[in-house]
C-alpha cells in the first residue's frame, strides 16, 4: 500500500516519524517508513539511526552527500509499496488524520496528491526566525481549493504522495546539484506528461525556520540555480509557472536601473525584514535585483 519517504539532514526527526508510524499502525494497512539520512553529522546520526528499533521502519545513512534530487529518487528505489508519500524532514502533522487523509484519497485513478504547508499559529521566539516565518504564512499556506487551480505550478516536495510506476517514469534530474527548483522542474514534468495533480488540505507544519541571512542565502542560491536551468534547460514552462521570471522578462529593458537599486539598497532591506513589520514587497524587490545582478554579470 504505502511507503513513507523521508530524507533526513542535520533535523531530529525522532518526534515526527514516531507520530507518522503510529497513524500509519492505526489504519491498519501494509506500510513501511524508509529514512535516508544524506550525510548528516553524526550527531543527528546517532539519534535518528533509534527510530529503527520502530517495526517497519528502515533506516539507511549514506556517507556522502548526495543532494536533494538523488536522495529522492535513491528513497524511491528503495520502497516496494505502490504509493510513495514523500514529506520534508523538518516537519510536524498538525493533524491525527494526517495519513488517514490520503489513504481516503488514494483510489485506482490516484496519480499525484499535494497536502500543502503550514506553520504555526504563533510567532517563533527567537527573532532571527521571524522573517522566516512570517514570509511562510503569508505566502506558502495556501488552501487546496486555489492550490488546484494552478495544479503544478503549486507542486511542492515537502508533502506529497505518487504512484511509484509513475515516479519511476520521472525522476528528479540529478544533474541539478544546487540548491533550488528541483520541485518545479517536477512538476514541469508532470504537466508535460498530463499527469494529473490533485490538491488536497493535509499540511504538514514547517518548522525548520531559518535565520533570517541564511534564508537570504538560500533564496539566492534558488535564483542561480533557476537562472542556470533557464540557460542550459529547455523549460519554457518556468516562465509560465514562476512570478519573479515574468516579472523580470517584463522589466528586462530597465535591467541596469533595477540592478543599481538593487546595489544601492542591498544592505538596507535586510535591515527592515528584521523588523516587527518586515515589508515582502522589499523582499520581491530584493529578488527581483539580484537576479537581473545574476544574469548579468555571473557567468
Amino acid at each position: 500500500m504505502l511507503s513513507v519517504l523521508i530524507p533526513i539532514y542535520n533535523f531530529d526527526v525522532r518526534q515526527f516519524v514516531k507520530e507518522l508510524h503510529k497513524q500509519a499502525e492505526n489504519e491498519n494497512i501494509n506500510f513501511e517508513i524508509i529514512l535516508a539520512d544524506d550525510a548528516s553529522d553524526l550527531h543527528y546520526d546517532k539519534i535518528n539511526s533509534e527510530l529503527s528499533i520502530l517495526s517497519k521502519v528502515k533506516y539507511i545513512r549514506l556517507d556522502k552527500n548526495i543532494g536533494r534530487s538523488r536522495i529522492r529518487n535513491f528513497l524511491a528505489e528503495q520502497a516496494k509499496y505502490d504509493y510513495l508519500l514523500f514529506a520534508d524532514c523538518d516537519s510536524e502533522i498538525p493533524a491525527s488524520e494526517f495519513t488517514a487523509n490520503y489513504i481516503k484519497n488514494v483510489n485506482r485513478n490516484t496519480e499525484v496528491i499535494c497536502g500543502g504547508r503550514t506553520y504555526k499559529t504563533k510567532a517563533p521566539e527567537n527573532k532571527e526566525k521571524y522573517f522566516r516565518w512570517y514570509y511562510g504564512k503569508k505566502r506558502e499556506v495556501t488552501k487546496a481549493e486555489k492550490r488546484n487551480t494552478k495544479p503544478y505550478a503549486s507542486f511542492m516536495t515537502n508533502n506529497y504522495l505518487i504512484k511509484k510506476t509513475l515516479h519511476k517514469e520521472i525522476l528528479f534530474d540529478e544533474n541539478l546539484t544546487q540548491y533550488g527548483h528541483e520541485d518545479t522542474l517536477f512538476g514541469i514534468e508532470l504537466k508535460r506528461k498530463n499527469i494529473k495533480i490533485k490538491h488536497i488540505d493535509n499540511p504538514l507544519t514547517h518548522i525548520g525556520l531559518e535565520n533570517l541571512d541564511t534564508f537570504i542565502e538560500k533564496t539566492k542560491n534558488g535564483i542561480k540555480n533557476l537562472i542556470f536551468i533557464t540557460e542550459n534547460y529547455d523549460y519554457p514552462e518556468l516562465y509560465e509557472e514562476i512570478k519573479l521570471l515574468r516579472i523580470a522578462r517584463k522589466l528586462r529593458f530597465l535591467d541596469s536601473v533595477i540592478i543599481f537599486a538593487y546595489k544601492l539598497f542591498e544592505k538596507i532591506i535586510p535591515k527592515n525584514l528584521k523588523s516587527k513589520k518586515p515589508l515582502l514587497f522589499l523582499f520581491d524587490f530584493y529578488k527581483l535585483g539580484y537576479c537581473f545582478f545574476v544574469k548579468k554579470y555571473t557567468k
